[in-house]
């Protein structure tokens, strides 16, 4: 007499091996996605320098810019004046 709710407790060598299969494929997954991250993490970093440098450098030539300007408008305004 059986009835239809029993459980086998046997464990196959194919139910292991799988078992063992997709814990080594979940570490393997997650360790490359870590380095993954990392790697992103380090182009994401010079990407900022990158960008602070350009930011600089922009601003710097602003500066120059203005200066130039400014030159420009004192010698419109003197010889504005010099008339």
């Amino acid at each position: 007499m059986s009835n239809g709710n029993q459980i086998n407790r046997s464990l196959s060598v194919g139910h292991i091996v799988a078992t063992v299969g997709l814990i080594v494929g979940g570490f393997a997954f997650i360790y490359d996605l870590r380095e993954g991250v990392a790697i992103q993490a380090f182009q994401l970093d010079s990407v900022e320098d990158r960008l602070e440098r350009v930011v600089q450098r922009t601003d710097d030539q602003f500066g120059e810019i203005m200066d130039h300007l400014i030159r420009l408008e004192e010698k419109l305004d003197s010889m504005i004046i010099e008339d």
